[in-house]
């Protein structure tokens, strides 16, 4: 059973670190795509498209803002109490209920 545990935790921290990776993919993809909107709105002339642009840039940065700090705090989870089921996949042939509960 601790061996199954301990894959148990192996997988989630697997699982969040995946899921870190994913968001600083999204958060460097769209604050690249911010970077050249910024480009695009600065070469139009004053006027209705550019604040308009320039309105939805902000409303863009600032959920960039929450995704990078989401992407930027990496820290090792800890899971939470497994029940019978999640460690089921890592006891292979063996039951999570004991030995005499087939």
């Amino acid at each position: 059973m601790q061996e199954a545990r301990t894959a148990y935790a192996h997988a989630h921290h697997v699982k969040h670190l995946e899921e870190q990776a994913e968001a600083w993919h999204r958060a460097t993809r769209l604050a690249d795509y911010l970077a050249a909107v910024r480009t695009h709105a600065a070469a139009l002339p004053p006027g209705e498209e550019r604040a308009e642009i320039e309105e939805w840039l902000a409303f863009a940065a600032t959920h960039l803002q929450r995704l990078t700090e989401t992407a930027s705090a990496p820290k090792l989870p800890t899971p939470s109490k497994p029940g019978a089921a999640d460690l089921a996949p890592f006891l292979r042939s063996w039951s999570p209920y004991g030995p005499r509960s087939y």
